[in-house]
């Protein structure tokens, strides 16, 4: 048997210097896949906590505006001050949310005065959100001639 010999013009273990850059190579693509693929699920992950957020936000600030608004209502006799709820809202765009007004008596030095502890709950039922707000408000009885009082 003859040993092989290289050929004299081409420059020894050519064609293992290829398959090495080729490997080094595809190491290379593999390398920069994964990198990608790393700051893509990064990424992704803040663009999820930044939505979530942002409904979360959202939910406050249109609950909070209509806690507002019925504590405007208790204050202006358009609703009487009592327990209340929960009732969904008549509008069609807020079917979405309830309300609830709980009304509990504080005692007081001054017999002039009744103020009520009032907690007014809104909820969205879609998001399973739930905002709370207290208010201590205020009635002072109106006289009526003869020194009676009507509240």
């Amino acid at each position: 048997m003859r040993a092989a010999v290289p050929n004299p013009g081409s420059p020894p273990c050519a064609g293992s210097q290829t398959a090495a850059r080729r490997g080094a190579v595809l190491l290379e693509v593999v390398l920069a896949v994964a990198v990608f693929v790393g700051m893509a699920m990064a990424v992704l992950g803040g663009l999820s906590t930044c939505l979530k957020s942002a409904r979360h936000v959202g939910l406050e600030a249109q609950a909070t505006d209509l806690a507002v608004t019925l504590l405007s209502e208790l204050q202006l006799d358009l609703l009487p001050v009592e327990d209340a709820g929960p009732e969904v809202y008549e509008d069609e765009t807020l079917q979405e949310w309830t309300w609830q007004v709980a009304v509990v008596p504080i005692m007081t030095e001054l017999a002039e005065l009744e103020v009520n502890r009032v907690e007014i709950t809104i909820r969205n039922t879609v998001y399973n959100y739930t905002y709370r707000l207290n208010y201590l408000l205020g009635v002072e009885p109106m006289e009526v001639g003869g020194g009676e009082t009507m509240e």
